[in-house]
């Protein structure tokens, strides 16, 4: 791959020079190699000179003046030239670009794959909504980007899992057992309420309906609550876990494991972690200040199991076990997360709403006293989802309650629609997802932009065999001879930069950088369609020209929407 060679190249040279100078200890972490904003400034900029200026004793242009010389030996180098007070700008040969292009059609989905120098097993965890319900618009937001990010993982090499972890063990499956008897003693005409903390959506008398023709009227007379937590639970959370598996699948999206925290609690994980921290120093019994912003009357702090927390740098220990000497939530996340280390996953991931990123720190302080590495735990925090429908708000669904359900939407706007719009935006940014607009056929529309440019790179082959023109042989294209126009030039530059984009992507953990250069490739391909006719059966050299630049844009734009989960349509 160009872009990946290139830049061996430029730190090679980078090297050499401060070997030259004595220094072979210096960090490159910081110099980078990419495109600059504006295309007249070149194809590659690298900040080396900038970056190493003061750790050589030399001002920024004088140590690039150095860096030319080796930097231009390169056999996709047409140009060179110092911008600015030290950055290096490169232009490359139109020839270069021409052969990544059909190099890239070659490969197919294989162009971009990279080979990971850290090639951890990773796990990617998310949705993992409690399942005491339909799944809604914004935890398919969490969907999209945990399976985006897997994706992108896998495109950059790692070894990647995907997990659900199914929070079934706490108060909240007591409760929806207690909302599924209420729903089901109403199917019998008993006048029984929901709780007023319960789940009341209209789900529920489906589930409740289910329950009535398994077991008839066999939990009509019972009165025991334990009873019925005990013998309910299971067929509960199953249930409400089958209805998320449906708008999961609908998604495109299967995981490796769901992961039952009941179960995980029927284990010795719990003690064996927390007598891995005992050992360590780093749990005692100790008490805990009051919550702060709450005002609690006659406060008595009681003796709990704490992680160490302050020896980490944090402000409050942490709470293992509550008073009642059940496990919190910190202490359950500290569990899973030793049983994902125990299970081999040295990167974990994780897709979690912005309102637990107070969870975040302790919880990664706890993995790293685990494994002695700080670089283990990867929260990926995002925000809501608002729905609109011509900037005007939608109605909430009755039949969940209170939330509009995920199902619903990808009715009305299809799975592609809906995956597309979640990557536009950074996840950590509020989410307007307007229903009208998702499914337009305008350009405007940022799927159907991308997926229309898909379709006419689709078309130009049938429209050749219909002109009668004949079919491509890419191995009789002569790439140093072949002239292309500029738009087309920026096509095979977008091209260039995609395994760039995969390895940013994967490093940073933001899927959203997929949807941001399928746009700025559909808009290369946009221009130039509009710029030129691709199609001459008078000129058979040229078209082929044009064929293989078309192409390579075809393989690439499909495969980065394949990363993002959606169809890459060959007619519109």
């Amino acid at each position: 791959m160009l872009f990946i060679d290139f830049r061996q190249h430029v730190l090679a040279v980078v090297r050499q020079v401060l070997a030259d100078k004595g220094l072979t200890d210096a960090d490159y972490m910081n110099v980078a190699l990419e495109a600059p904003k504006e295309e007249s400034h070149g194809d590659l900029a690298t900040n080396a000179a900038m970056v190493l200026a003061k750790k050589v004793g030399m001002a920024p242009k004088a140590l690039a003046e150095m860096l030319l010389e080796g930097l231009k030996v390169h056999e996709a180098v047409e140009a060179v030239e110092i911008a600015g007070p030290g950055f290096i700008n490169f232009r490359l040969k139109t020839s270069a670009l021409i052969g990544q292009g059909v190099a890239a059609t070659a490969a197919g989905g294989a162009y971009g794959t990279l080979k990971a120098a850290d090639t951890r097993k990773a796990m990617v965890e998310y949705v993992s909504i409690n399942p005491t319900g339909p799944i809604h618009v914004g935890h398919g937001r969490n969907a999209v980007f945990g399976d985006a990010i897997a994706n992108v993982l896998e495109k950059a090499g790692f070894p990647v899992w995907r997990e659900y972890l199914v929070n079934d063990s706490g108060n909240q499956i007591n409760v929806l057992v207690r909302s599924l008897h209420a729903r089901y003693m109403q199917l019998f005409g008993h006048d029984v309420a929901v709780p007023d903390n319960g789940y009341p959506g209209e789900y529920l008398i489906e589930v409740a309906e289910k329950l009535k023709a398994r077991d008839g009227d066999k939990w009509v007379s019972e009165t025991d609550e334990q009873v019925l937590l005990r013998e309910l639970r299971s067929f509960a959370v199953e249930t409400c876990l089958d209805l998320i598996k449906q708008d999961i699948q609908t998604l495109g999206i299967e995981f490796d494991r769901y992961f039952s925290e009941f179960a995980m609690h029927q284990t010795d994980r719990m003690a064996e972690v927390v007598a891995i921290l005992r050992n360590k120093g780093l749990v005692n019994e100790g008490t805990l200040p009051p919550p702060k912003g709450k005002e609690i009357a006659d406060y008595k702090p009681v003796e709990l199991t704490l992680f160490k927390a302050t020896e980490f740098g944090l402000a409050e220990d942490q709470a293992i076990y509550n008073r009642a000497g059940m496990p919190t939530y910190f202490g359950q996340d500290i569990a899973y997360h030793y049983d994902k280390l125990q299970r081999g996953y040295e990167l974990l991931v994780t897709v979690i709403g912005i309102d637990q990123t107070g969870a975040f720190k302790p919880l990664a302080k706890a993995i790293e006293a685990l494994t002695g590495r700080g670089d283990v735990y990867h929260p990926v925090a995002y925000e809501m989802v608002k729905v609109m429908r011509n900037g005007e708000p939608v109605k909430l669904s009755k039949r969940a309650g209170n939330i509009v359900l995920l199902s619903d939407v990808l009715e009305e706007v299809g799975t592609d629609a809906f995956r597309f719009t979640m990557l536009t935006v950074k996840p950590t940014t509020t989410l307007v997802f307007d229903l009208a607009h998702a499914v337009a056929k305008t350009m405007d529309n940022p799927v159907f932009y991308v997926q229309y440019a898909h379709a006419r790179l689709c078309a130009v082959e049938r429209q050749r065999e219909e002109l009668g023109i004949p079919a491509l042989d890419a191995a009789k294209l002569d790439v140093a001879t072949m002239k292309i126009s500029a738009e087309a030039r920026s096509v095979l530059r977008e091209i260039m930069l995609y395994p760039a984009l995969i390895e940013q992507a994967a490093r940073s953990l933001e899927p959203h950088r997929l949807t941001f250069y399928a746009q700025s490739l559909a808009a290369a391909i946009h221009r130039w369609y509009a710029a030129e006719k691709w199609l001459d059966s008078a000129d058979v050299r040229a078209t082929h020209e044009r064929l293989a630049v078309a192409f390579a844009a075809r393989t690439v734009l499909a495969d980065v929407l394949k990363l993002c989960g959606v169809n890459a349509p060959t007619s519109m």
